[in-house]
């Protein structure tokens, strides 16, 4: 298998061999120059390069043209930034490394995600297909003086297209491999003319299954997503807007599985008890045995109204009102098995309201002002039932070396309905209340300087309560192993009824200083320090004596230098960002080895990591090398570490009961990643253009689970697409084909603990796809 992955440090000398030749030649006879990109990271718009935030800026055509409209794929394409998960319930986002860890219905998201202003309350409703996107705006450290809700890592802002007062149609049409098609199309003009425009946007993408299930010959893991989106824009005169958005948007996965990557020793043993044949750990066989149906739904809607209000040249009123409404249905075969074990049906429900007010402007022609008000409600009701089927006692028996003493050697010797038939139902509900204000100052007392303080204050309140029903359970027989070990065996496997009421309340200031210098007129500098927080929450899992129901805020410091400089007569642009952020009580999730044999093991443990260090560096580059030709090259080297972590967990099979992790690596943190892509046009007659465009990105291999355990580890790996086709200048229609992961790199997305203790399932990414895309614009 061929593989790209560069040796360690070998780009960084590259990019600056690159670099410095190009920045001291002259520039070629007439020169073309980079296209300006306007950003609103600071609720203004303004130059990319004149913003003093560490921030990547994706073009939303762009993103198009190469296909990716995922947030999983957009990753490809953001050194340093992490996408983690297998569903939307299991989502998870990380910058600078650390950040991507969301499988505990409890835990907040450290990378704030936004839609057109509004904060996502889950990670998983940012998993829905992306639709006529402007842009996104990758804003790396603590933004709470920024945005309304508060983020300790970074910010995702996914800007949508506006209606415009001109008639504008597009379609699209895309076809590939392992059954892909996708269809998306927008229109947009005016309602009423020089006053009211519209906007409407549709997608309808599916896929194939890739994962073969051998119990029946179908295929697993299929992608079936549609969505809508439809906006108003009323704008009576120049100092007035409102805007209008309401979508809607549904996906399901026929199959959503995991792949085994490793087996625990207890897994084997109960396998051999069982006479079950185990598959290979070998996930990229995508191949499975399940005799449950597995399937998952979400839908999603919002809708907001967005209010600017010019109240005078110099301020500007803007308000900001949302709900949103998250569902989650999921059917899974718990025991990733052809056996009768266990079958797990989950219901999620989610829902918000948020409410902003910014008021911004120019105090005097040296002073920048941005305050606001912030207000989020969120619900989340949920529901997990859990069925066990007539195997399960003789699964979860078949690792106990005191059954062969008794003369019990195979399955059919333990009675079927110690556990057959049994039901767990765990009810919950979370809401919460996050209030604040917040406020930032630009202040240029000469031309070249420009100082920033920012400080924000939020109050934080989170009430939820978890319930556990046993129902079902059959009478016991007079047999042996029913009288003495089946009151043991359901205490472990079942447990018992269980209720917990838990709440927590916050109060916290965080803030900003940064200072700013314009060191030439196309090269700026800046420092910053910040303090972002996350606030504490509460364990949504039943837990044993040895988890704590609650966790504390997560606080996170930062300090940065950068410098911002575009030269070769506007054709090269290179931001390079430096920094150190040190995070106190880092939440974090493990899966932790139970205390003894008869103790179940604690799922989805929460818990404070005492310090954490993070510290790396960052390069954004573009580069036009010629009127046709586009380079883009971005590297991310990040050394993120626990500092304060002497009692962490161990990985599975460790016959220590606690494990000192200071100075090793965080999970899900790679070392380096980094990303490249070549853009290529050539005129032709007839008012026609080739094209062509090649990316590839890179990451290093990093432990995807805090325990560690041997079938966590996701190996580096790097993807190559290529692309190539045929327009028409004016942009009337376009052909291209295409060619994803074009060298079949195996890699893996998403791990997850299963429910032994040392069973990981993982899903493998997308093999090679081919296909062609039409495109065509009025």
């Amino acid at each position: 298998m061929l593989k790209l992955s560069p040796p360690r440090g070998s780009w960084l000398p590259c990019l600056l061999g690159l670099a410095l030749p190009l920045s001291t030649r002259a520039a070629p006879p007439a020169p073309v120059a980079l296209e300006e990109v306007t950003v609103t990271a600071r609720h203004r718009p303004e130059a990319a390069r004149d913003v003093p935030i560490a921030l990547t800026v994706l073009d939303g055509e762009a993103l198009a043209a190469a296909g990716l409209y995922r947030l999983q794929d957009i990753q490809e394409r953001v050194p340093g930034l992490v996408v983690s998960g297998h569903n939307e319930r299991f989502a998870g986002f990380g910058l600078r490394g650390f950040g991507a860890t969301a499988y505990n219905d409890g835990l907040d998201p450290s990378v704030g995600t936004f839609i057109d202003g509004v904060y996502l309350g889950r990670q998983g409703m940012a998993f829905a297909e992306l639709l006529d996107i402007e842009r996104i705006e990758v804003l790396r450290g603590p933004q709470g003086t920024l945005f309304g809700k508060n983020t300790s890592a970074g910010a995702v802002n996914i800007v949508t297209r506006q209606p415009s007062f001109q008639t504008q149609a597009e379609a699209e049409a895309r076809f590939g491999d392992y059954g892909t098609r996708q269809y998306r199309a927008n229109l947009s003009g005016p309602v009423l003319d020089g006053v009211l425009a519209g906007r409407l946007s549709v997608f309808d993408s599916e896929r194939d299954g890739l994962v073969e299930n051998l119990e029946d010959g179908g295929n697993l893991n299929a992608l079936n997503s549609q969505g809508v989106r439809g906006q108003l824009l009323w704008a009576p005169n120049e100092d007035f807007s409102l805007r209008l958005i309401g979508e809607r948007g549904q996906q399901e996965q026929h199959g959503n599985v995991l792949l085994n990557s490793q087996y625990s020793r207890e897994t084997r043993q109960r396998a051999a008890f069982n006479r079950y044949p185990l598959l290979p750990s070998d996930p990229y066989r995508r191949e499975i045995r399940l005799n449950d149906p597995v399937s998952s739904e979400t839908v999603q809607d919002g809708l907001s109204l967005e209010t600017n209000w010019a109240l005078n040249p110099d301020h500007r009123l803007t308000s900001i009102t949302a709900y949103r409404d998250w569902r989650n249905r999921n059917d899974r075969d718990a025991d990733g098995m052809a056996l009768s074990v266990s079958q797990v049906d989950t219901d999620l429900d989610h829902h918000q309201f948020s409410q902003e007010l910014r008021l911004s402007g120019a105090a005097t022609a040296q002073l920048d002002y941005l305050v606001g008000l912030y207000y989020l409600r969120q619900q989340l009701d949920r529901e997990i039932g859990v069925g066990f089927g007539d195997q399960a006692a003789a699964w979860f028996l078949g690792d106990r070396p005191e059954l062969a003493a008794v003369g019990i050697t195979g399955p059919e010797q333990i009675p079927g309905n110690l556990l057959g038939g049994a039901q767990q139902t765990f009810d919950g509900e979370q809401a919460g209340d996050s209030r604040a204000i917040f406020g930032q100052l630009s202040w240029r007392p000469v031309d070249p300087l420009e100082l920033t303080a920012g400080l924000r204050y939020t109050a934080e309140r989170k009430s939820a309560w978890i319930s556990r029903q046993v129902s079902n359970l059959s009478p016991l027989g007079p047999d042996l192993i029913s009288q003495v070990g089946g009151p043991l065996l359901r205490n472990v496997a079942l447990g018992s009824d269980y209720y917990r009421r838990d709440s927590i309340s916050e109060n916290h200031l965080s803030g900003l200083l940064g200072l700013s210098y314009r060191l030439a007129p196309q090269v700026l500098g800046y420092a910053s320090w910040s303090r972002g927080h996350k606030a504490g929450g509460i364990n949504l899992e039943v837990i044993g004596p040895q988890v704590q129901s609650t966790y504390d805020a997560e606080r996170a410091t930062s300090l940065e230098v950068g410098l911002k400089n575009r030269f070769w007569g506007e054709r090269a642009s290179v931001d390079l960002a430096i920094y150190q952020t040190d995070v106190n009580d880092y939440q974090a999730l493990t899966y932790s080895q139970p205390k003894d044999a008869l103790t179940p093991p604690p799922r989805d443990n929460l818990l404070n990591v005492g310090k954490v260090r993070l510290r790396g560096v960052e390069l954004d580059s573009l580069w036009r090398l010629h009127e046709r030709l586009d380079l883009r090259l971005g590297l991310a080297w990040s050394d993120a570490r626990y500092l304060d972590f002497a009692n962490a967990p161990c990985a599975p099979g460790s016959s220590q009961v606690s494990c000192n992790l200071d100075g090793q690596r965080l999970y899900n943190a790679p070392e380096w990643s980094g990303t490249a892509g070549l853009d290529y046009r050539h005129p032709l007659d007839a008012g026609l253009e080739a094209f062509g465009a090649l990316d590839h990105s890179f990451r290093d291999g990093a432990y995807a689970t805090l325990e560690g355990g041997d079938g966590s580890w996701q190996p580096a790996f790097s993807l190559t697409h290529l692309r190539a086709g045929l327009r028409r200048v004016d942009g009337g229609w376009e052909v291209e084909g295409w060619v994803r992961n074009l060298f079949d790199t195996r890699r893996i997305t998403a791990v997850y603990a299963l429910l032994g203790v040392g069973d990981y399932g993982v899903l493998p990414g997308e093999p090679r796809t081919l296909g062609v895309t039409v495109r065509t614009r009025y």
